[in-house]
């Protein structure tokens, strides 16, 4: 006997999952249903679960006859800028695309049971003295709410992981990560605590948390890293796409959910952006310019000038994130075929650091100079192939001016398992770090810009950037992955 429930937004039924909800057990079947299990489906009459979807299998009673099925509804056929972004209702609200489904069974095939039954709670969490689920409201196209309401709530209900075991906070403005990390973690860490964030958002909400930590208080020997785990519902979600296994799962919510439940936690590497003294960090969509504490900003993902840097903070606006990782094509567009007709010609310096030495770029105007400790920068979007997941190695990706046609031809060509590399005007070595000196003249940041896991910093005219990775050992936090 098999019953399926699509659970509405904030269902109460899915934060009560009991054996005494009716579709436990329906005293009018005289036999269980025919669950069959093959090729990654289970069916029962004429229904079906693919393994894609399936989250976990609880044992409900506590014995072997009663179970629980959680998974994700699939996303049904749509435009591709629909899926996974939600629409607008009536109203102009936007809709979430999210559907906890659960399916009760008395009894399961043992090769389904062996591959997603739920073995307890995973080690990390059950040594936390603290833990936080940390909603970045503002993240991608703004799901991460919707996500912990309908998806992420029951589930932690229902593994046994009571509302008073953590603390929910919703974030309010771009520095609510950091005052977060100020007023939370960072006198637990230097107390020696054992702490867990769970946190909904992209890149910028770890990222906001490694600065915080890294840039406040003196570390102190007892310090204890705090473990992050990621639910991804940022825009590029780069981190997560790298520092996990391939996975050919059309949902990375799933592969989240599964990391949440049965995951371990690693040191994540970081490295340190130190700027010339005349450097801002630029935020409010460039409009304000502020001092950065000791010329330093941490990334974990990229640090990168030219095309890079300026799609990304030209894209980083109220409108244009509506429209999620397309935001990034949109803008490409413009910087590649500009009305006067040619891509800007970046003048800049650009030193590599290797097995001790400095070598010169013997190139004075560039296109893309991007550092990075990751392989990829979106699911598909393979920058640097030779990245493996938690490799303290910094690889630096290069090209020169070429025109619209020939630096598109290498943006999807990176799109293709990283083939971008097989072109021989791209440069890609592994380094130790990188210096980059900006020779552009003017008061105009626009071309003396350069990202750092989405933040953006211009430097003055003449002004630099220098790029190291931090030693083992130094890194801030742990991060959960399969």
């Amino acid at each position: 006997m098999a019953t399926s429930t699509i659970l509405p937004a904030q269902s109460t039924e899915a934060l009560a999952i009991t054996c005494a909800d009716p579709a436990c057990a329906d005293p009018k079947d005289e036999a269980p249903a025919d669950f069959t299990y093959k090729d990654g489906a289970l069916k029962w009459d004429s229904t079906e679960i693919r393994d894609e979807d399936v989250i976990t299998v609880l044992n409900t009673l506590g014995g072997t006859a009663e179970y629980t099925i959680f998974s994700l509804e699939p996303e049904k056929a749509a435009e591709p800028e629909e899926k996974s972004e939600g629409k607008e209702d009536g109203e102009g609200q936007k809709k979430s695309p999210f559907k906890l489904r659960t399916t009760n069974a008395t009894i399961l095939p043992q090769g389904f049971l062996d591959k997603f039954q739920f073995q307890g709670l995973p080690a990390y969490l059950q040594d936390a003295k603290d833990v936080h689920v940390l909603i970045s409201t503002l993240s991608g196209t703004g799901l991460a709410v919707a996500f912990f309401d309908e998806i992420l709530h029951p589930l932690l209900r229902a593994i046994s992981f009571e509302d008073a075991k953590y603390t929910v906070i919703k974030t309010k403005s771009a520095e609510s990560v950091k005052e977060f990390t100020r007023f939370n973690l960072t006198d637990g860490a230097n107390e020696g605590k054992e702490q867990v964030v769970i946190i909904l958002s992209g890149d910028g909400g770890i990222v906001d948390t490694i600065n915080e930590l890294l840039q406040g208080k003196e570390r102190q020997s007892t310090y204890v890293k705090p473990t992050v785990v990621q639910l991804p519902l940022g825009t590029g979600n780069a981190l997560f796409h790298s520092l996990h296994k391939p996975s050919l799962l059309p949902s990375i919510y799933i592969q989240g959910l599964r990391t949440l439940l049965h995951g371990t936690p690693k040191a994540l590497p970081i490295f340190k952006a130190t700027f010339s003294p005349g450097a801002r960090l630029l935020t409010n969509e460039g409009q304000t310019a502020t001092p950065i504490p000791d010329n330093v900003v941490y990334g974990a993902v990229v640090a990168s000038h030219g095309l890079h840097s300026t799609l990304v903070a030209d894209s980083d606006t109220t409108e244009y994130r509506k429209h999620g990782d397309k935001r990034f094509g949109l803008v490409a567009n413009d910087l590649l075929y500009p009305k006067d007709g040619a891509p800007h010609k970046y003048k800049t310096d650009v030193t590599l650091f290797q097995d001790g030495k400095e070598i010169l770029l013997d190139r004075k105007e560039h296109g893309y100079v991007l550092a990075t400790l990751v392989s990829n920068l979106e699911k598909a979007f393979t920058i640097s192939p030779e990245s493996k997941p938690f490799e303290a190695a910094l690889r630096v990706v290069h090209f020169g001016t070429l025109n619209g046609d020939e630096a598109m031809d290498v943006m999807k060509a990176a799109y293709d398992n990283g083939s971008h590399l097989k072109n021989s005007q791209v440069g890609y070595e592994k380094v130790d770090g990188i210096r980059v000196v900006f020779r552009e003249e003017g008061d105009d940041w626009k071309w003396r810009r350069c990202c750092i896991d989405g933040s953006i910093v211009g430097v003055e005219e003449g002004g630099w950037m220098e790029v190291r990775v931090l030693s083992e050992g130094e890194e801030a936090i742990n991060v959960v992955a399969d």
